[in-house]
């Protein structure tokens, strides 16, 4: 075995243990949804004991009206995305491409936004969706996370834009071709590693989003999965295995989008948050 190779092992070792220490939590929920409720707590094996509990996930499908609550999820998320996408590109172009006064304060104005605790915006957030009439709506579940993504998603976006070499904006601009169609024939193709990034990230947050909708949202019908996970817990003694079969149905779509997309998604973080 090569010196290098050697040396590299307790580095690998390291990391091994790591990565099961991490995928640990995501087995555990797995094996708990298998096992009956009286066996979840009192047995740290991660595979059931006994019987294996498959019936469980068509009763909590069943019971959550897991179709509605998933429209519902769907619906946000999309809407969601599509308008980080489309506003905080044009924003990002804007503050790589552009001149304009005061550019810098205010991109370091959004990055600010970094810094503030979404928990402390809950109480002037109500009361301004109250004065609009947007309390109760999905909308009104939309615009708040589409605005808490600006830090983020301008930071990457502008990084980004950045990394790409201006000749290709001041030759367009010759050719005479206006700011709208340079972004969106030119830099937007170039940028699907960021846009994939963006959309994982945002696509984690908006639909395991929780706190949010529990604030703002007051129909049962209006409810995203998240919450209608919740209504599966009204017993008196917690059925740790029905929340388990639950909270895995509803990762589930979280799983499938991060691997369609983690090829991009990793491209993304280093071209547009390392190089400048």
């Amino acid at each position: 075995m090569k010196p290098s190779a050697i040396r590299k092992i307790p580095l690998y070792a390291v990391l091994t243990v790591w990565g099961a220490l991490c995928l640990y939590p995501l087995l555990w929920m797995i094996g708990a949804s298998l096992k009956d409720p009286m066996d979840v707590m009192s047995s740290y094996s991660l595979l059931p004991n006994g019987v294996w509990h498959w019936d469980t996930y068509v009763d909590v499908w069943n019971k959550m009206k897991f179709f509605h609550y998933f429209l519902n999820s769907v619906n946000v998320t999309f809407f969601t995305i599509l308008g980080i996408n489309v506003l905080f590109t044009m924003a990002g172009f804007a503050f790589a491409k552009l001149r304009f006064p005061g550019s810098n304060m205010l991109f370091l104005g959004f990055l600010g936004m970094m810094f503030v605790p979404g928990i402390t915006v809950m109480v002037p957030l109500y009361l301004t969706e109250h004065s609009l009439g947007l309390l109760n709506t999905h909308l009104g579940l939309i615009l708040p996370m589409v605005n808490g993504s600006a830090p983020m998603a301008l930071f990457l976006f502008r990084n980004y834009f950045r990394t790409i070499p201006h000749e290709l904006y001041e030759t367009a601009k010759l050719e005479g071709a206006g700011i709208l169609r340079i972004l969106y024939r030119i830099y937007i193709p170039l940028a699907i590693p960021a846009i994939a990034t963006i959309t994982i990230m945002n696509f984690l947050g908006s639909w395991n989003s929780l706190v949010l909708p529990m604030v703002l949202l007051n129909s049962q019908h209006l409810y995203t999965l998240p919450l209608a996970v919740m209504l599966l817990d009204t017993g008196v003694f917690r059925q740790w295995n029905v929340l388990m079969a639950g909270s895995l149905i509803t990762i589930v779509p979280v799983i499938l989008c991060f691997f369609l997309l983690q090829k991009y998604f990793i491209q993304g973080l280093t071209s547009g948050a390392i190089k400048s």
